[in-house]
């Protein structure tokens, strides 16, 4: 699928490739997933199928013979330190349980960090044949189609999603989670990296992640600033790196910060 890259944008020869990396990503798990083989549990529990080890192969041989001076850090391989301040951060399968059982929003996160701040961000989830991709100063899209975050403004008016509930139940995060979903109009289950694309797209208005990991939020955290949207721990700080993580339509962020006393 073409993307409307637009010509303004200063990273256009890095955005380019990432559409296309993570197209062919894509491509590779819509076609093996009726098929796998070799599922293996990890240290921390989670799967991980040969789908994911083709995909990072595929993805890091495509970006390092590009940008061979770049750093590159993953979820599947080993880093790389680059000596350029750019690092590229990737999920080759974002939702593996999901995607081993069918569900499809599992997806594909590439992005380029500069100086440790997310500057591009490409999420590609394939079997609802969706590409969301920002570069820094050019907005957010989809397909082609520019996006933008909604304009509620109230927790109570809000709909949201998170992540980390159930392993944090029993310590205050935890506690202030379930406090802070109470005072939203709805909340939802959460649906990996997808549920940050319906913030950026204006269909949700904030997700909260108390688990996951930089190569789950970094390509959300570019998209979701190039669409008017805001992410930080919940302690206000702009990273990707802490244990918390808020992303939102901006105009909720404070509010949903004020909640938890962190």
């Amino acid at each position: 699928m073409k993307k409307n890259i637009p010509d303004k944008c200063s990273l256009k020869q890095e955005l380019s490739l990432a559409l296309s990396l993570a197209q062919k990503a894509g491509d590779i798990q819509i076609a093996l997933q009726s098929n796998l083989k070799n599922i293996e549990i990890k240290e921390d529990q989670s799967p991980v199928t040969e789908v994911d080890k083709q995909c990072d192969a595929l993805i890091k041989k495509g970006l390092l013979e590009a940008f061979p001076e770049d750093g590159f850090f993953g979820e599947e391989s080993e880093s790389i330190i680059g000596s350029t301040g750019r690092t590229w951060i990737v999920d080759p399968l974002d939702g593996t349980r999901p995607y081993i059982r069918g569900i499809p929003t599992y997806s594909v996160l590439i992005s380029l960090e500069e100086n440790n701040i997310p500057i591009l961000g490409v999420v590609h989830i394939p079997a609802l044949k969706e590409t969301y991709y920002a570069a820094k100063g050019s907005g957010a899209f989809c397909n082609g189609k520019k996006i933008a975050v909604s304009s509620v403004n109230t927790p109570a008016q809000a709909t949201g999603t998170s992540l980390g509930l159930i392993e944090c139940w029993d310590n205050p995060l935890g506690t202030q989670l379930l406090q802070s979903q109470r005072s939203w109009d709805y909340s939802y289950g959460f649906m990996d990296a997808y549920s940050y694309m319906c913030v950026a797209s204006g269909k949700l208005d904030l997700c909260i992640s108390l688990i996951d990991k930089p190569w789950d939020r970094s390509a959300a955290a570019c998209i979701i600033s190039e669409a008017g949207g805001s992410y930080s721990d919940l302690q206000n700080n702009s990273t990707v790196y802490n244990e918390t993580f808020l992303i939102s339509n901006g105009h909720v962020h404070q509010a949903i910060i004020d909640q938890f006393n962190l």
